[in-house]
Protein backbone atom coordinates (compact mmCIF):
# COMPACT_ATOMS: atom_id res chain seq x y z
CA UNK A 1 0.00 0.00 0.00
CA UNK A 2 2.80 2.41 0.93
CA UNK A 3 4.67 1.91 -2.36
CA UNK A 4 1.44 2.20 -4.35
CA UNK A 5 0.64 5.48 -2.57
CA UNK A 6 4.05 6.95 -3.34
CA UNK A 7 3.74 6.01 -6.99
CA UNK A 8 0.26 7.52 -7.26
CA UNK A 9 1.32 10.74 -5.52
CA UNK A 10 4.11 11.22 -8.03
CA UNK A 11 1.64 10.88 -10.88
CA UNK A 12 -0.99 13.34 -9.59
CA UNK A 13 -1.21 16.21 -12.04
CA UNK A 14 -2.12 18.96 -9.61
CA UNK A 15 0.73 18.49 -7.13
CA UNK A 16 3.67 17.73 -9.44
CA UNK A 17 5.19 21.20 -9.66
CA UNK A 18 7.29 22.37 -6.73
CA UNK A 19 6.04 25.33 -4.73
CA UNK A 20 9.12 27.55 -4.67
CA UNK A 21 10.18 29.72 -1.73
CA UNK A 22 8.36 33.09 -1.79
CA UNK A 23 10.16 36.27 -2.78
CA UNK A 24 10.05 39.52 -0.86
CA UNK A 25 10.61 43.07 -2.08
CA UNK A 26 12.33 45.87 -0.13
CA UNK A 27 9.08 47.38 1.17
CA UNK A 28 7.97 44.08 2.66
CA UNK A 29 11.52 43.55 3.98
CA UNK A 30 11.10 46.65 6.15
CA UNK A 31 8.09 45.06 7.84
CA UNK A 32 10.02 41.84 8.36
CA UNK A 33 12.90 43.78 9.97
CA UNK A 34 10.43 45.46 12.27
CA UNK A 35 8.97 42.11 13.26
CA UNK A 36 12.41 40.57 13.81
CA UNK A 37 13.31 43.42 16.16
CA UNK A 38 10.33 42.68 18.41
CA UNK A 39 11.19 39.58 20.44
CA UNK A 40 8.46 37.14 21.43
CA UNK A 41 7.06 37.80 24.89
CA UNK A 42 7.72 35.27 27.62
CA UNK A 43 4.68 33.01 28.01
CA UNK A 44 2.80 34.15 31.10
CA UNK A 45 -0.51 33.27 32.68
CA UNK A 46 -2.68 34.70 35.41
CA UNK A 47 -5.60 32.40 36.12
CA UNK A 48 -7.56 34.94 38.15
CA UNK A 49 -7.09 37.61 35.50
CA UNK A 50 -8.42 35.35 32.75
CA UNK A 51 -11.38 34.38 34.95
CA UNK A 52 -12.09 38.08 35.51
CA UNK A 53 -11.82 38.79 31.77
CA UNK A 54 -14.26 35.97 31.12
CA UNK A 55 -16.74 37.37 33.64
CA UNK A 56 -16.48 40.78 31.96
CA UNK A 57 -16.89 39.41 28.44
CA UNK A 58 -19.93 41.24 27.01
CA UNK A 59 -21.58 38.20 25.38
CA UNK A 60 -23.20 35.68 27.77
CA UNK A 61 -21.83 32.14 27.83
CA UNK A 62 -24.69 29.70 27.12
CA UNK A 63 -23.00 27.12 29.41
CA UNK A 64 -20.43 27.39 32.22
CA UNK A 65 -19.01 23.87 32.39
CA UNK A 66 -16.07 24.74 30.10
CA UNK A 67 -15.12 27.95 31.92
CA UNK A 68 -12.10 28.32 34.17
CA UNK A 69 -14.33 29.43 37.03
CA UNK A 70 -15.72 25.89 37.10
CA UNK A 71 -12.60 24.03 35.99
CA UNK A 72 -10.48 25.46 38.83
CA UNK A 73 -12.62 23.49 41.26
CA UNK A 74 -11.45 20.26 39.64
CA UNK A 75 -7.99 20.89 38.19
CA UNK A 76 -4.88 22.38 39.83
CA UNK A 77 -4.12 26.04 39.06
CA UNK A 78 -0.70 25.04 37.74
CA UNK A 79 -2.28 22.97 34.98
CA UNK A 80 -4.81 25.63 34.04
CA UNK A 81 -2.11 28.31 33.94
CA UNK A 82 -0.09 26.05 31.64
CA UNK A 83 -3.05 25.87 29.28
CA UNK A 84 -3.38 29.66 29.26
CA UNK A 85 0.31 30.34 28.67
CA UNK A 86 0.64 27.63 26.02
CA UNK A 87 -1.87 29.25 23.68
CA UNK A 88 -0.68 31.24 20.67
CA UNK A 89 -1.54 32.11 17.08
CA UNK A 90 0.27 29.94 14.54
CA UNK A 91 0.77 30.50 10.81
CA UNK A 92 2.56 28.88 7.90
CA UNK A 93 5.90 30.44 6.96
CA UNK A 94 4.50 31.49 3.59
CA UNK A 95 1.78 33.52 5.33
CA UNK A 96 4.34 35.79 7.03
CA UNK A 97 5.48 37.27 3.71
CA UNK A 98 1.88 37.29 2.45
CA UNK A 99 0.87 39.47 5.42
CA UNK A 100 3.75 41.87 4.74
CA UNK A 101 2.75 42.14 1.07
CA UNK A 102 -0.92 42.55 2.03
CA UNK A 103 -0.09 45.49 4.29
CA UNK A 104 1.92 47.11 1.50
CA UNK A 105 -0.94 46.50 -0.95
CA UNK A 106 -3.40 48.28 1.33
CA UNK A 107 -1.02 51.20 1.83
CA UNK A 108 -0.82 51.68 -1.93
CA UNK A 109 -4.20 50.60 -3.28
CA UNK A 110 -6.53 50.68 -0.28
CA UNK A 111 -9.40 53.08 0.25
CA UNK A 112 -8.79 56.28 2.22
CA UNK A 113 -10.07 54.48 5.30
CA UNK A 114 -7.72 51.53 4.73
CA UNK A 115 -4.68 53.69 3.97
CA UNK A 116 -5.16 55.52 7.25
CA UNK A 117 -5.50 52.26 9.20
CA UNK A 118 -2.53 50.54 7.55
CA UNK A 119 -0.15 53.51 7.50
CA UNK A 120 1.87 52.41 10.52
CA UNK A 121 0.62 48.87 10.96
CA UNK A 122 3.13 46.12 11.75
CA UNK A 123 2.83 42.41 11.10
CA UNK A 124 2.15 41.77 14.80
CA UNK A 125 -0.44 44.58 14.85
CA UNK A 126 -2.20 42.98 11.91
CA UNK A 127 -2.38 39.56 13.59
CA UNK A 128 -3.69 41.27 16.75
CA UNK A 129 -6.35 42.89 14.60
CA UNK A 130 -7.38 39.56 13.08
CA UNK A 131 -7.80 38.15 16.58
CA UNK A 132 -9.73 41.04 18.12
CA UNK A 133 -11.80 42.67 15.35
CA UNK A 134 -13.70 39.61 14.20
CA UNK A 135 -17.40 39.19 14.79
CA UNK A 136 -18.54 36.98 17.65
CA UNK A 137 -20.60 34.81 15.29
CA UNK A 138 -20.61 34.77 11.48
CA UNK A 139 -22.69 32.19 9.65
CA UNK A 140 -24.45 31.30 6.39
CA UNK A 141 -24.04 32.62 2.85
CA UNK A 142 -25.93 35.80 3.71
CA UNK A 143 -23.35 36.63 6.44
CA UNK A 144 -25.60 36.57 9.48
CA UNK A 145 -23.66 37.97 12.43
CA UNK A 146 -23.46 38.85 16.10
CA UNK A 147 -21.05 41.59 17.25
CA UNK A 148 -19.34 42.21 20.59
CA UNK A 149 -21.89 44.95 21.19
CA UNK A 150 -24.55 42.22 21.15
CA UNK A 151 -25.98 43.61 17.94
CA UNK A 152 -27.23 41.08 15.39
CA UNK A 153 -27.59 41.57 11.66
CA UNK A 154 -27.35 40.15 8.17
CA UNK A 155 -25.08 41.15 5.26
CA UNK A 156 -23.18 44.41 4.78
CA UNK A 157 -19.65 43.08 5.19
CA UNK A 158 -18.57 43.74 1.61
CA UNK A 159 -18.76 47.49 2.31
CA UNK A 160 -16.42 47.35 5.32
CA UNK A 161 -13.33 49.45 4.62
CA UNK A 162 -14.91 51.25 1.67
CA UNK A 163 -16.39 54.74 1.47
CA UNK A 164 -19.81 53.04 1.60
CA UNK A 165 -19.31 51.43 5.02
CA UNK A 166 -21.93 52.22 7.66
CA UNK A 167 -22.04 51.53 11.41
CA UNK A 168 -21.82 49.12 13.04
CA UNK A 169 -19.89 47.42 10.22
CA UNK A 170 -16.91 49.78 9.97
CA UNK A 171 -13.23 48.98 9.53
CA UNK A 172 -12.32 50.51 12.87
CA UNK A 173 -14.27 47.76 14.60
CA UNK A 174 -14.64 44.96 12.05
CA UNK A 175 -12.65 42.91 9.57
CA UNK A 176 -13.07 43.59 5.86
CA UNK A 177 -13.63 40.70 3.48
CA UNK A 178 -10.06 41.07 2.22
CA UNK A 179 -8.81 40.70 5.79
CA UNK A 180 -11.01 37.66 6.36
CA UNK A 181 -9.17 35.96 3.51
CA UNK A 182 -5.87 36.35 5.40
CA UNK A 183 -7.54 35.55 8.73
CA UNK A 184 -8.49 32.16 7.27
CA UNK A 185 -4.75 31.37 7.27
CA UNK A 186 -4.14 32.34 10.92
CA UNK A 187 -4.76 29.50 13.36
CA UNK A 188 -4.64 29.09 17.15
CA UNK A 189 -3.10 26.31 19.22
CA UNK A 190 -2.86 25.49 22.90
CA UNK A 191 -3.27 22.91 25.64
CA UNK A 192 -6.77 22.30 26.94
CA UNK A 193 -8.78 20.27 29.40
CA UNK A 194 -11.58 18.19 27.88
CA UNK A 195 -14.85 17.79 29.81
CA UNK A 196 -16.38 15.16 27.49
CA UNK A 197 -15.52 13.28 24.30
CA UNK A 198 -16.51 16.18 22.03
CA UNK A 199 -19.29 14.42 20.14
CA UNK A 200 -21.42 16.75 18.01
CA UNK A 201 -24.32 16.87 20.47
CA UNK A 202 -22.30 16.91 23.70
CA UNK A 203 -23.86 20.27 24.74
CA UNK A 204 -21.27 20.84 27.46
CA UNK A 205 -22.42 17.98 29.66
CA UNK A 206 -19.52 16.78 31.83
CA UNK A 207 -18.70 13.15 31.09
CA UNK A 208 -15.11 12.18 31.84
CA UNK A 209 -15.40 8.38 31.51
CA UNK A 210 -13.43 6.90 28.59
CA UNK A 211 -11.99 10.22 27.42
CA UNK A 212 -8.66 12.01 27.29
CA UNK A 213 -9.02 14.82 29.84
CA UNK A 214 -6.03 16.70 28.38
CA UNK A 215 -5.11 17.50 24.79
CA UNK A 216 -3.61 20.09 22.49
CA UNK A 217 -6.25 21.72 20.29
CA UNK A 218 -5.70 23.63 17.05
CA UNK A 219 -8.33 25.83 15.42
CA UNK A 220 -8.07 25.68 11.62
CA UNK A 221 -10.06 27.33 8.84
CA UNK A 222 -10.86 25.68 5.53
CA UNK A 223 -11.74 27.31 2.19
CA UNK A 224 -15.14 29.02 2.21
CA UNK A 225 -17.07 29.02 -1.06
CA UNK A 226 -20.32 30.40 0.35
CA UNK A 227 -19.82 33.97 -0.87
CA UNK A 228 -19.44 34.55 -4.60
CA UNK A 229 -16.27 36.30 -5.75
CA UNK A 230 -14.84 36.46 -2.22
CA UNK A 231 -12.10 34.67 -0.30
CA UNK A 232 -11.03 31.34 -1.81
CA UNK A 233 -13.85 31.52 -4.33
CA UNK A 234 -11.85 34.07 -6.36
CA UNK A 235 -8.70 31.91 -6.40
CA UNK A 236 -10.05 28.41 -6.96
CA UNK A 237 -13.26 28.79 -8.95
CA UNK A 238 -13.41 30.05 -12.53
CA UNK A 239 -16.81 31.43 -13.46
CA UNK A 240 -18.18 33.32 -16.42
CA UNK A 241 -19.07 36.45 -14.42
CA UNK A 242 -16.08 36.55 -12.06
CA UNK A 243 -13.10 35.62 -14.23
CA UNK A 244 -13.17 38.50 -16.68
CA UNK A 245 -10.41 40.99 -17.57
CA UNK A 246 -12.06 43.92 -15.76
CA UNK A 247 -11.82 41.98 -12.46
CA UNK A 248 -8.06 41.60 -12.83
CA UNK A 249 -7.96 38.16 -14.41
CA UNK A 250 -5.95 39.33 -17.42
CA UNK A 251 -3.00 41.71 -17.72
CA UNK A 252 -5.16 44.01 -19.84
CA UNK A 253 -7.28 44.94 -16.80
CA UNK A 254 -7.49 48.77 -16.66
CA UNK A 255 -8.03 48.82 -12.87
CA UNK A 256 -4.55 48.79 -11.27
CA UNK A 257 -5.87 47.88 -7.81
CA UNK A 258 -7.82 44.87 -9.08
CA UNK A 259 -4.90 43.67 -11.18
CA UNK A 260 -2.51 44.08 -8.21
CA UNK A 261 -4.92 42.13 -5.99
CA UNK A 262 -4.90 39.22 -8.41
CA UNK A 263 -1.12 39.49 -8.70
CA UNK A 264 -0.77 39.28 -4.90
CA UNK A 265 -2.53 35.93 -4.88
CA UNK A 266 -0.94 34.70 -8.12
CA UNK A 267 2.45 35.31 -6.52
CA UNK A 268 1.40 33.65 -3.28
CA UNK A 269 0.16 30.43 -4.87
CA UNK A 270 2.63 30.75 -7.77
CA UNK A 271 -0.20 29.83 -10.14
CA UNK A 272 -1.39 32.49 -12.63
CA UNK A 273 -5.04 33.53 -12.65
CA UNK A 274 -7.03 32.77 -15.76
CA UNK A 275 -10.07 34.30 -17.39
CA UNK A 276 -13.08 32.11 -18.09
CA UNK A 277 -12.82 32.57 -21.85
CA UNK A 278 -9.12 31.71 -21.91
CA UNK A 279 -9.61 28.56 -19.82
CA UNK A 280 -12.61 27.19 -21.71
CA UNK A 281 -10.84 27.78 -25.03
CA UNK A 282 -8.02 25.40 -24.12
CA UNK A 283 -9.42 22.96 -21.52
CA UNK A 284 -12.29 20.52 -21.81
CA UNK A 285 -13.87 20.48 -18.36
CA UNK A 286 -15.04 17.16 -16.93
CA UNK A 287 -16.41 16.18 -13.51
CA UNK A 288 -13.62 15.17 -11.11
CA UNK A 289 -14.94 11.76 -10.15
CA UNK A 290 -13.29 8.37 -9.77
CA UNK A 291 -9.71 8.16 -11.00
CA UNK A 292 -9.98 11.59 -12.58
CA UNK A 293 -9.20 13.05 -9.16
CA UNK A 294 -5.58 12.00 -9.79
CA UNK A 295 -5.28 13.14 -13.37
CA UNK A 296 -7.26 16.36 -13.80
CA UNK A 297 -6.17 19.79 -12.64
CA UNK A 298 -9.51 21.30 -13.60
CA UNK A 299 -12.83 19.86 -12.49
CA UNK A 300 -16.23 20.85 -13.81
CA UNK A 301 -18.53 21.63 -10.90
CA UNK A 302 -22.00 22.69 -11.98
CA UNK A 303 -21.40 25.77 -14.20
CA UNK A 304 -17.86 26.59 -13.12
CA UNK A 305 -14.34 25.18 -13.09
CA UNK A 306 -12.59 24.13 -9.88
CA UNK A 307 -8.77 24.45 -9.77
CA UNK A 308 -7.36 21.45 -7.90
CA UNK A 309 -3.83 22.85 -8.08
CA UNK A 310 -4.67 26.00 -6.10
CA UNK A 311 -6.91 24.05 -3.70
CA UNK A 312 -4.03 21.64 -3.07
CA UNK A 313 -1.66 24.47 -2.19
CA UNK A 314 -4.25 26.09 0.06
CA UNK A 315 -4.70 22.82 1.93
CA UNK A 316 -0.92 22.32 2.12
CA UNK A 317 -0.87 25.38 4.38
CA UNK A 318 -3.34 23.73 6.75
CA UNK A 319 -1.69 20.30 6.61
CA UNK A 320 1.81 21.68 7.20
CA UNK A 321 0.78 23.78 10.20
CA UNK A 322 -1.18 20.96 11.81
CA UNK A 323 1.48 18.29 11.26
CA UNK A 324 4.42 20.44 12.35
CA UNK A 325 2.58 21.83 15.36
CA UNK A 326 1.53 18.34 16.50
CA UNK A 327 5.15 17.24 16.20
CA UNK A 328 6.44 20.26 18.15
CA UNK A 329 3.88 19.87 20.94
CA UNK A 330 4.64 16.16 21.31
CA UNK A 331 8.37 16.83 21.33
CA UNK A 332 7.87 19.33 24.17
CA UNK A 333 6.08 16.63 26.17
CA UNK A 334 8.53 13.87 25.32
CA UNK A 335 5.68 11.89 23.75
CA UNK A 336 4.37 10.74 20.39
CA UNK A 337 1.33 12.53 18.97
CA UNK A 338 -1.99 11.04 17.97
CA UNK A 339 -3.37 13.71 15.63
CA UNK A 340 -7.12 13.83 14.97
CA UNK A 341 -7.86 15.70 11.73
CA UNK A 342 -11.35 17.00 10.95
CA UNK A 343 -12.56 18.18 7.55
CA UNK A 344 -11.86 21.91 7.47
CA UNK A 345 -14.16 23.46 4.89
CA UNK A 346 -15.65 20.10 3.94
CA UNK A 347 -19.12 20.67 5.35
CA UNK A 348 -21.48 23.42 4.22
CA UNK A 349 -18.61 25.41 2.71
CA UNK A 350 -17.56 22.88 0.06
CA UNK A 351 -18.78 23.01 -3.53
CA UNK A 352 -17.82 19.52 -4.68
CA UNK A 353 -17.57 16.06 -3.15
CA UNK A 354 -14.18 15.49 -4.76
CA UNK A 355 -12.68 18.01 -2.32
CA UNK A 356 -12.66 15.25 0.31
CA UNK A 357 -10.34 13.18 -1.89
CA UNK A 358 -7.98 16.08 -2.60
CA UNK A 359 -8.00 16.99 1.10
CA UNK A 360 -6.86 13.53 2.21
CA UNK A 361 -4.38 13.22 -0.66
CA UNK A 362 -2.89 16.58 0.31
CA UNK A 363 -2.25 15.38 3.87
CA UNK A 364 -0.79 12.12 2.57
CA UNK A 365 1.51 13.99 0.20
CA UNK A 366 2.71 16.28 3.00
CA UNK A 367 3.27 13.36 5.39
CA UNK A 368 5.38 11.55 2.78
CA UNK A 369 7.31 14.73 2.02
CA UNK A 370 8.06 15.46 5.68
CA UNK A 371 9.02 11.86 6.41
CA UNK A 372 11.42 11.82 3.49
CA UNK A 373 12.97 15.03 4.86
CA UNK A 374 13.47 13.46 8.30
CA UNK A 375 10.61 15.37 9.97
CA UNK A 376 7.61 14.36 12.10
CA UNK A 377 9.62 12.03 14.34
CA UNK A 378 7.19 12.73 17.21
CA UNK A 379 4.01 12.05 15.20
CA UNK A 380 2.84 8.44 15.52
CA UNK A 381 -0.68 8.55 14.11
CA UNK A 382 -2.86 10.76 11.92
CA UNK A 383 -6.58 10.01 12.02
CA UNK A 384 -9.13 11.43 9.57
CA UNK A 385 -12.41 11.72 11.45
CA UNK A 386 -15.77 11.92 9.67
CA UNK A 387 -14.17 12.36 6.24
CA UNK A 388 -15.46 9.91 3.61
CA UNK A 389 -13.18 9.69 0.57
CA UNK A 390 -14.14 8.14 -2.74
CA UNK A 391 -13.34 4.47 -3.33
CA UNK A 392 -10.14 5.24 -5.29
CA UNK A 393 -8.60 7.09 -2.33
CA UNK A 394 -10.14 4.73 0.24
CA UNK A 395 -8.38 1.88 -1.58
CA UNK A 396 -5.04 3.02 -0.10
CA UNK A 397 -6.37 2.05 3.34
CA UNK A 398 -6.93 -1.46 4.65
CA UNK A 399 -9.57 -2.31 7.23
CA UNK A 400 -8.12 -3.04 10.67
CA UNK A 401 -10.03 -5.99 12.12
CA UNK A 402 -8.21 -5.81 15.47
CA UNK A 403 -10.37 -2.97 16.78
CA UNK A 404 -13.04 -3.89 19.27
CA UNK A 405 -16.60 -4.76 18.28
CA UNK A 406 -17.88 -1.51 19.77
CA UNK A 407 -15.29 0.66 18.03
CA UNK A 408 -16.02 2.52 14.77
CA UNK A 409 -14.63 0.88 11.64
CA UNK A 410 -10.96 1.75 11.22
CA UNK A 411 -9.06 1.67 7.92
CA UNK A 412 -5.29 2.04 8.09
CA UNK A 413 -2.34 2.92 5.91
CA UNK A 414 1.20 2.71 7.27
CA UNK A 415 3.61 5.11 5.57
CA UNK A 416 7.08 3.68 6.07
CA UNK A 417 10.29 5.53 6.78
CA UNK A 418 13.33 3.83 8.28
CA UNK A 419 14.60 6.98 10.00
CA UNK A 420 11.34 7.51 11.89
CA UNK A 421 11.48 6.21 15.50
CA UNK A 422 8.44 4.03 14.84
CA UNK A 423 9.44 3.04 11.33
CA UNK A 424 6.85 5.38 9.88
CA UNK A 425 3.46 6.93 10.59
CA UNK A 426 0.13 5.19 10.90
CA UNK A 427 -2.56 7.04 8.93
CA UNK A 428 -6.13 5.95 9.43
CA UNK A 429 -9.75 6.79 8.72
CA UNK A 430 -11.97 6.29 11.74
CA UNK A 431 -15.00 8.20 12.94
CA UNK A 432 -13.76 8.50 16.52
CA UNK A 433 -15.02 11.28 18.75
CA UNK A 434 -12.35 13.96 19.21
CA UNK A 435 -11.43 13.36 22.86
CA UNK A 436 -12.37 9.69 23.18
CA UNK A 437 -9.82 7.70 25.16
CA UNK A 438 -6.58 6.55 23.56
CA UNK A 439 -6.30 2.93 24.59
CA UNK A 440 -4.25 -0.11 23.69
CA UNK A 441 -1.30 0.74 21.45
CA UNK A 442 -2.25 4.43 21.62
CA UNK A 443 -2.15 4.70 25.42
CA UNK A 444 0.19 7.41 26.68
CA UNK A 445 0.29 9.36 23.43
CA UNK A 446 -0.40 13.09 23.28
CA UNK A 447 -3.81 13.74 21.77
CA UNK A 448 -3.73 16.64 19.31
CA UNK A 449 -7.16 17.79 18.16
CA UNK A 450 -8.24 20.04 15.33
CA UNK A 451 -11.52 21.89 15.08
CA UNK A 452 -13.10 23.82 12.22
CA UNK A 453 -12.98 27.53 12.96
CA UNK A 454 -14.14 30.58 10.97
CA UNK A 455 -12.06 33.53 9.81
CA UNK A 456 -14.59 36.08 11.08
CA UNK A 457 -15.91 34.53 14.29
CA UNK A 458 -14.69 33.83 17.78
CA UNK A 459 -14.02 30.17 18.61
CA UNK A 460 -17.35 28.44 18.94
CA UNK A 461 -19.15 30.64 16.39
CA UNK A 462 -22.74 29.35 16.66
CA UNK A 463 -22.05 28.61 20.35
CA UNK A 464 -22.44 32.34 21.06
CA UNK A 465 -25.90 32.24 19.48
CA UNK A 466 -26.88 29.46 21.87
CA UNK A 467 -26.66 26.78 19.17
CA UNK A 468 -24.64 24.15 20.99
CA UNK A 469 -25.01 21.23 18.59
CA UNK A 470 -25.13 22.82 15.15
CA UNK A 471 -21.48 22.42 14.10
CA UNK A 472 -18.12 20.94 14.95
CA UNK A 473 -17.03 24.42 16.04
CA UNK A 474 -19.76 24.69 18.65
CA UNK A 475 -19.19 21.07 19.72
CA UNK A 476 -15.52 21.85 20.38
CA UNK A 477 -16.59 24.94 22.33
CA UNK A 478 -18.79 22.73 24.53
CA UNK A 479 -16.03 20.19 25.15
CA UNK A 480 -12.78 22.14 25.54
CA UNK A 481 -11.46 25.51 26.70
CA UNK A 482 -11.39 27.27 23.32
CA UNK A 483 -14.13 29.80 24.15
CA UNK A 484 -11.84 31.36 26.76
CA UNK A 485 -8.29 30.40 25.84
CA UNK A 486 -8.58 30.89 22.04
CA UNK A 487 -10.43 34.17 22.59
CA UNK A 488 -8.03 37.15 22.56
CA UNK A 489 -10.54 39.29 24.48
CA UNK A 490 -10.27 36.87 27.41
CA UNK A 491 -6.81 35.33 27.08
CA UNK A 492 -4.47 38.29 26.69
CA UNK A 493 -1.53 35.93 26.03
CA UNK A 494 -2.98 35.46 22.53
CA UNK A 495 -1.15 38.28 20.76
CA UNK A 496 0.46 38.94 17.40
CA UNK A 497 3.96 39.13 18.88
CA UNK A 498 3.43 35.69 20.47
CA UNK A 499 2.68 34.12 17.06
CA UNK A 500 4.55 30.95 16.13
CA UNK A 501 5.52 30.06 12.57
CA UNK A 502 5.44 26.54 11.16
CA UNK A 503 8.53 26.09 9.00
CA UNK A 504 10.04 23.04 7.39
CA UNK A 505 12.29 22.39 10.38
CA UNK A 506 9.63 22.88 13.02
CA UNK A 507 7.88 25.71 14.87
CA UNK A 508 9.52 28.96 15.99
CA UNK A 509 8.58 32.46 17.25
CA UNK A 510 7.64 34.87 14.47
CA UNK A 511 10.45 37.28 15.40
CA UNK A 512 13.03 34.50 15.04
CA UNK A 513 11.57 33.44 11.70
CA UNK A 514 11.55 37.00 10.32
CA UNK A 515 15.20 37.35 11.31
CA UNK A 516 16.04 34.44 8.99
CA UNK A 517 14.45 36.28 6.03
CA UNK A 518 16.50 39.44 6.36
CA UNK A 519 19.67 39.56 4.21
CA UNK A 520 22.74 39.64 6.42
CA UNK A 521 25.22 42.43 5.76
CA UNK A 522 28.89 41.90 6.43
Amino acid sequence: MDSNLRKQLKDIVWCKEAWQAPSCDSDAQALLRQCAATPAPEPTADLLEVIANSKNFPIPFPIDTVRLEKLKLKYPAEKLNRNIASTYPIIHERVVILIAKFIMYKRKYGSKIEKKLYKNMTIADFIDRLMTKRAVSFIKAEDKYKLLSGRNGVDGWEAVGTEQETPPLVLKDCLSYDEMKISALVYTSGHTQCINDGTRKNAGVVKTDDIETEAVIIGVVGPRFKRKNRMEYEDMLVTEDQNVPENGYEASCPDAAKRAWRQLWDDFYQIPSTSHSELTARVKLVPCSGRRVFGERWARVRTFAFDNAVYFRRMCLTADVVLLEANARAQEQGKSAFLNVIGAGLGLWKVSGHQLDVYILTFLQRIVSFLDAGRLDHVADVNFAYIKPGKEVAAFFKEDRSTGENSPTCKKLFIKNESHPRGGINVQIQDREPASALGGAHAGKLLVLTYAWDSNALPGNEFWMGKLSSSGDSAAACSTQITELHNAHINRALTGSATRVAVGKGVQPISDYCATLIPQTS
